[in-house]
């Protein structure tokens, strides 16, 4: 097996997109050796979906079953260090740093446990659906008046809208008051 250094330098050598997608696949197999899944979420998942069409700073990763001693023990190991936040690791050979947010995965209101599953050459990752990361940015864009995150929802939306569940994602934006805005996102592949 590759040294563990060899296989950031090669990850980090991927375009930007994939370096996240790739490093997270690679994050999910020494964590699933811990007992611990790991799912991509927030930007980083904005920006697998869009293509790289909108790009963030930071891989949100939500670990489930995680400790303290165990994100420590993973990325320490690879040569990440701790930020001056708590859940924050940055590493030498990435422009972008490593969150780990809380767990479990929601939007909204619904804990969010189906994913996607993606592979890369460093094994699969799990990320969240596209439905219900283009639910994240619609809440997001109605709770804080955030219209960046509109924009990312219909960008998404119109990148994927033959493989949509559009039931799933009527229902959901109806169970959570947010069709009107989810109807706004739909017209985007009408202009």
């Amino acid at each position: 097996m590759k040294k563990t250094s060899q296989i950031l330098k090669g990850i980090s050598q991927l375009d930007e997109t994939r370096q996240k997608i790739t490093l997270a696949a690679f994050l999910t197999r020494l964590f699933k050796e811990k007992g611990v899944s790991l799912a991509v979420v927030g930007g980083a998942a904005v920006q697998y979906y869009t293509l790289s069409e909108f790009v963030t700073q930071d891989l949100d990763a939500v670990l489930s079953g995680d400790t303290k001693e165990i994100i420590e023990e993973v990325m320490y190991g690879l040569g990440f260090k701790r930020t001056t936040m708590y859940r924050h690791f940055e590493h030498s050979s990435f422009e972008f740093i490593v969150e780990f947010p809380p767990s479990p995965v929601e939007v909204a209101s619904r804990v969010i446990t189906k994913m996607n599953s993606v592979k890369t050459a460093e094994g699969e990752v799990r990320v969240i659906r596209v439905e219900d990361i283009i639910m994240d940015r619609i809440t997001v864009a109605v709770e804080w008046k955030d219209l960046a995150s509109l924009d990312q929802a219909k960008l998404m939306y119109a990148k994927h809208s033959e493989s949509i569940d559009e039931n799933y994602l009527t229902q959901f934006a109806k169970e959570e008051g947010y069709s009107k805005t989810l109807k706004e996102v739909m017209k985007v592949i009408e202009e």
